[in-house]
């Protein structure tokens, strides 16, 4: 069977490394290919959702995950202009529909820390550093991946192939598809520092999405710094604004006030919202940013990237266990149509409210955020689709699965 070859895994990311996981747990051989000779050290994305937590509790590394993080229980939104809180919602509306009520702030960097350390262990999984894709032949029957190595250019069969080799994936480009969608003009400008702001908005929350026509920023209290996103505007000079004195006269004007602060790091970069026209052809198969990328506000890349390992991971072991493999198609239109739908949608809801620009329009926001946030049913409904709740894939029950050899 086409299981006694490994599924191949191009990309070691939280999503490549979720996939790997859940396969490896049920005894499905794996290897994973990154052309980075590390795990990226960049903090990227740091939401992680209650519906992807119950997730990692099934790959057995919840607790390392929670442990490495910062447990939010509300988020905030807040009018800059007047620094007044608009609305808050508490994650405890979601005490019965998950183990999880909260969401929690841990940099995708350290995630992936976690999920390698737990793949090091499992002898299904191997994992390569330093080899980078380079080409593929989808064989009917089986896979074979062309890649740059260390000692040279080698390749490698597998039964399957998953692209989870982020935007510009190396896989995507090899069946020929294109991200379709658009680039905002504006771009985002991540700082990270020891500030407290509870003093310039007194009440703020660990989480907090302020609003502004000008410039808006997102709060984000994580386990080792305060990580502040900024909109920098399309006549913007990169250079000028990463300067050290640029970042804290910025975070300075949001404050109020020239306090002393540490910068930590900092990074700027473009967001789209992108999606492939097909998740698979044949035995090769995308997830993740490979097929579909978007606005990071709120959350939704990183968790909807590895709600598509999990539902990809259920689809290949239903496969190996006999089913036809046309169930790789319903993945591929499933995971395509709540990209398309939701996910694109509360992304780019979650980016079109942070910059209203007329005073009507930024009042009839905040009057409906404040009016569902006091109402319980209407919260709870706005923070399941927040959540990815309300989408979470069904858990499969899988018998066992056959150790590789």
């Amino acid at each position: 069977m086409s299981s006694d070859l490994p599924v191949l895994i191009v990309g070691a990311g939280p999503v490549g490394l979720s996939l790997a996981l859940a396969l490896a747990r049920r005894g499905v051989s794996v290897s994973v290919f990154e052309a980075e000779e590390d795990l990226s050290p960049e903090m990227r994305a740091s939401t992680i959702h209650a519906s992807t937590l119950e997730m990692f509790e099934e790959w057995g590394v919840v607790e390392q995950v929670l442990a490495a993080g910062s447990i939010t229980d509300r988020v905030q939104y807040w009018e800059r202009s007047t620094r007044t809180q608009i609305a808050e919602y508490s994650f405890s509306l979601l005490a019965n529909d998950t183990r999880y009520p909260f969401r929690l702030q841990c940099p995708q960097n350290i995630v992936t820390r976690v999920l390698r350390a737990e793949l090091e262990q499992l002898p299904q999984c191997t994992l390569h550093f330093g080899h980078k894709a380079t080409g593929l032949e989808d064989q009917g029957g089986q896979v074979c991946l062309e890649l740059s190595s260390p000692t040279g250019p080698i390749s490698v069969e597998g039964s399957y192939l998953v692209g989870c080799d982020g935007a510009g994936s190396v896989v995507r480009q090899c069946l020929d598809l294109e991200l379709s969608g658009k680039t905002y003009e504006d771009r985002f400008l991540l700082v990270g520092t020891d500030l407290d702001f509870s003093d310039a908005f007194p009440g703020m929350g660990p989480v907090a999405y302020i609003y502004d026509p000008e410039e808006w920023a997102i709060l984000l209290q994580l386990p080792t710094l305060t990580r502040t996103v900024f909109r920098v505007k399309p006549d913007e000079d990169e250079r000028e604004i990463t300067r050290d004195q640029a970042l804290r006269q910025r975070l300075w004007r949001l404050l109020g006030s020239e306090t002393d602060f540490r910068i930590e790091m900092s990074s700027i970069y473009r967001v789209h919202q992108r999606v492939a026209e097909h998740f698979r052809r044949g035995r090769v198969v995308l997830a993740g940013d490979a097929a579909h990328i978007n606005n990071p506000a709120g959350g939704m890349g990183l968790n909807s990237g590895v709600h598509d390992a999990y539902l990809l991971a259920q689809t290949l072991l239903r496969i190996f266990e006999g089913e036809q493999e046309t169930l790789l198609d319903r993945y591929s239109d499933d995971r395509r149509q709540l990209a398309l739908g939701l996910i694109q949608s509360v992304s780019d809801r979650n980016y079109s409210d942070l910059v209203i620009k007329d005073w009507e329009g930024r009042k009839q926001r905040n009057d409906k955020m404040r009016a569902a946030s006091l109402d319980d049913a209407t919260a709870r409904e706005y923070l399941l689709d927040a959540t990815l709740l309300r989408q979470r894939p069904a858990p499969f029950p899988h018998p066992p699965v056959r150790p590789a050899p």
